[in-house]
């Protein structure tokens, strides 16, 4: 064994056991070690041996790679009229692909997941809140039955806890997850990995996962550290090019630094290709911001570097395909995204496997909540496509619910704020209604955060607020409207031209707010405090002054509590949606 340089950390080279279900036959190989505090070295486990490099002289080899990302759980839509089959659909396409390359010596297969598997659906139930609790992990079970070969670690796995990711990928995962630039932690020891070898009819396949450091949440007990991936790439692509004929990176960092899906940290997609060796990497397969890139085909402006980058968008809309040629050297041959919606069912599948995940969550589905109070408001119009233009009672309910919820749990804030957007459907006048039908008003798994703000920043806030309001003559769009608990009161004077709308009697708990500049507030708001509004952001008027308020920037701190459930419980307090819980106009907000 060569000896490793002093200071270097060392890279273990260790045999890994495939999905049994997928095409690999056992063939797998993980790099164990911690590639994110500096030098690095390989060491290779005793009785591995390599095949050579592919003979590329002899025949042409086609990889071919399945990917989606960002499934969020969504492996079947639930809707009133029925469950309409997503991941059956996926499944069906990874078996049909798998027995095409099956008996063909030339050709294999492998099937990757971006990240973000579970957190935004309502089989998020049967995971639990412990061991004790959990069911089981929906999306990993699946991918397991599917024959996914790999999954990156995305920002939503942490949701849940170090223990409990652990103990969903102890028991549920029958494929490696992967991040390289988070820094190794004992809750994962075992079950996480830098990169991951794969051989495919004697080709090698070297796969490098990466993680965000956005969005995430250090809950406690469940501390980590996720750091900046392009310093990680550049130290362990030297060692994974030397086991690899091709080298992908699955990577949960966003499309670019530019991106209005989400938020990126650090470098996006692009601005890791930007860094790299002109050509080094074969593909990056990005996540997180819910991108469909080369929909039609490869797309020139999703080469960067000589590295072509693709991403699946979200929710299981896509399926995304890329065929590598190995010839003389791989050539990237074909990139295109599914419509799932187009693809057959595969119902074994479907009847074996999700139908029963379908029936454990259905008690909790259609548990009743409460009842909704007789409003015209209650509506898709009154209270979505009206919210960004006019008070809201739904709104208020919310935002009221919101703080008294903190105060109950021991938070003293001063206000709440949240997004027009955090409602996504009405509920009938007048009706009970379900768990499962308000996961369709309020489907955001959004934790809670608490910020500071001074007065003086809150006014220009408000100012801001003030002109992203619907205005006559433009379509509506999402622009980030914020709608205030009841201690903030203000009236918009409106105008045809956006830059010149702005807020007048700001008042907090019925005092001016100009006498109160120099206080410091402390807010409930969102951890996607608006997230849907980035690109309006970028295209608005460059004259026009905007208050691009971050909240993690802010004194913030993410308590891990989940917005929705929340406002669950203030509505279980009030046995449904009604004005002794909020739900009025008090004319907190007019517009005139």
């Amino acid at each position: 064994m060569k000896k490793v340089a002093a200071g270097r950390q060392i890279l273990r080279l260790v045999r890994g056991i495939s999905n049994p279900v997928g095409p690999n036959e056992g063939q797998l190989f993980l790099l164990k070690g911690d590639p994110t505090r500096g030098p690095v070295s390989l060491e290779i486990s005793e009785g591995i041996q390599f095949p050579a490099l592919w003979r590329f002289e002899c025949h042409p080899f086609r990889l071919k790679i399945l990917h989606f990302n960002d499934l969020h759980g969504r492996i079947s839509h639930i809707t009133r009229n029925g469950d309409i089959p997503v991941f059956s659909k996926i499944a069906s396409y990874i078996r049909q692909t798998h027995s095409a390359c099956q008996n063909d010596p030339f050709a294999g297969e492998l099937v990757f997941s971006g990240g973000d598997d579970a957190i935004g659906y309502p089989f998020d139930l049967l995971t639990g809140k412990d061991p004790e609790s959990y069911q089981i992990h929906a999306s990993y079970h699946l991918y397991s039955k599917a024959g996914i070969d790999a999954a990156a670690i995305g920002n939503h796995e942490f949701d849940l806890g170090l223990k409990m990711l652990a103990h969903a990928i102890r028991t549920d995962a029958s494929f490696p997850v992967l991040s390289a630039n988070l820094r190794p932690t004992p809750q994962l020891e075992g079950l996480c990995y830098p990169a991951a070898i794969f051989i495919v009819k004697e080709v090698r396949i070297g796969v490098i996962g990466l993680t965000t450091p956005a969005q995430n949440r250090n809950l406690p007990g469940s501390e980590y550290e996720i750091v900046d991936p392009i310093p990680v790439v550049k130290r362990l692509l030297p060692i994974v090019r030397s086991l690899s004929d091709v080298v992908i990176i699955l990577s949960h960092l966003g499309h670019s630094l530019k991106s209005s899906g989400a938020p990126v940290k650090s470098a996006g997609d692009v601005e890791l290709a930007q860094n790299l060796p002109f050509g080094s990497v074969n593909l990056i397969i990005g996540a997180h911001t819910h991108d469909p890139l080369n929909e039609n085909g490869l797309d020139l402006n999703n080469v960067v570097n000589g590295i072509p980058i693709t991403q699946a968008g979200s929710n299981g809309r896509y399926l995304g395909e890329v065929d590598i040629v190995l010839r003389n050297a791989p050539i990237m041959a074909h990139m295109s995204l599914n419509y799932t919606e187009e693809l057959p069912v595969d119902v074994f599948f479907e009847d074996n496997y999700v139908r029963p995940l379908l029936e454990q969550i259905r008690p909790y589905l259609d548990k009743r909540l409460g009842r909704m109070m007789e409003s015209s408001e209650t509506g898709a119009e009154g209270c979505c496509a009206d919210a960004a233009y006019s008070e809201s009672a739904l709104h208020n309910f919310l935002t009221d619910g919101l703080v008294a919820r903190c105060r109950a749990k021991g938070f003293e804030v001063d206000f709440a704020m949240l997004p027009a957007s955090a409602i996504q459907e009405g509920l009938e006048p007048g009706k009970e209604f379900t768990y499962g039908e308000w996961l369709r008003v309020m489907p955001y798994p959004d934790t809670l955060m608490l910020c500071t703000i001074t007065g003086s920043e809150l006014f220009d806030l408000i100012q801001d607020n003030a002109r992203r309001v619907d205005i006559s003559g433009e379509p509506h769009m999402e622009r980030g409207f914020l709608h205030f608990s009841k201690e903030i009161h203000y009236r918009i004077h409106i105008n045809s031209i956006r830059s010149y709308i702005y807020a007048v009697d700001i008042q907090i708990r019925s005092i001016p707010l100009e006498k109160e500049m120099d206080h410091t507030y402390r807010i409930a708001c969102t951890s996607f405090f608006r997230g849907l509004a980035h690109q309006w952001e970028e295209q608005a008027n460059p004259g026009m002054p905007l208050m691009v308020f971050h909240p993690e920037q802010a004194h913030g701190l993410d308590t891990g509590l989940f917005v929705r459930d929340l406002i669950l419980e203030h509505i279980r307090h009030y046995d449904g949606i009604n004005p002794q819980g909020g739900a009025l106009r008090d004319g907190r907000m007019i517009v005139f």
